[in-house]
């Protein structure tokens, strides 16, 4: 099915439900994140492809962006920030955390740079991603999820970080800070100029 899924297109209606979910709201006090059952049941697939793909997703995410399954890749960002901010040149860090990024992403926008970007794990993403995804909650209720990657499943942070490299690019051009990402946490350090 793995294998179906990473070398042709799939009609998206037969791998609806394959991809449906069952969604459970968790109130974290500052609103909501879900648990699904997709993430547990995709896990042995998702795995696969990035166990497959892993360094080419990570040589197509670029140096800049750490979340693409290197080993500790949010350490080593921590670590790269710190010594740049120690040298003697460094005035400020600007940091940026972009909101709800995850659930915002504009999945054909993902799709078309995925293509170009990383086209090793393109068919994958767009079988599983072009599609809105039905997502049921206890209860009887149905949400759908047109917009945005699920967190918590294995080539989620992929998908999220390949969408994102065209932007990371053009900002890493646009600027003299010395810039680091991961996922959608961004940090810059450089000279106030």
């Amino acid at each position: 099915m793995t294998r179906t899924l990473c070398s042709q297109y799939i009609d998206p209606s037969t791998v609806e439900p394959l991809l449906a979910s069952r969604l459970i709201p968790l109130d974290k006090g500052e609103g909501a994140t879900d648990q699904t059952y997709r993430c547990r049941r995709g896990d042995e697939k998702d795995y696969g492809v990035m166990n497959v793909a892993r360094d080419d997703v990570i040589a197509s995410s670029g140096s800049l962006q750490l979340s693409t399954s290197q080993q500790a890749g949010n350490e080593a960002a921590v670590h790269a920030m710190n010594a740049i901010f120690e040298e003697e040149n460094t005035d400020a860090v600007l940091l940026i955390d972009a909101s709800n990024a995850f659930n915002s992403l504009n999945r054909a926008s993902a799709l078309y740079n995925i293509r170009i970007v990383c086209p090793v794990i393109a068919t994958y993403a767009i079988n599983t991603y072009r599609r809105q995804t039905r997502l049921f909650i206890t209860g009887g209720k149905e949400l759908t999820s047109a917009e945005g990657t699920k967190q918590g499943v294995p080539i989620a942070m992929a998908i999220y970080a390949l969408s994102a490299q065209p932007l990371i690019s053009i900002l890493q051009n646009l600027s003299g800070a010395k810039p680091c990402w991961f996922a959608d946490d961004a940090s810059g350090i450089g000279g106030i100029d």
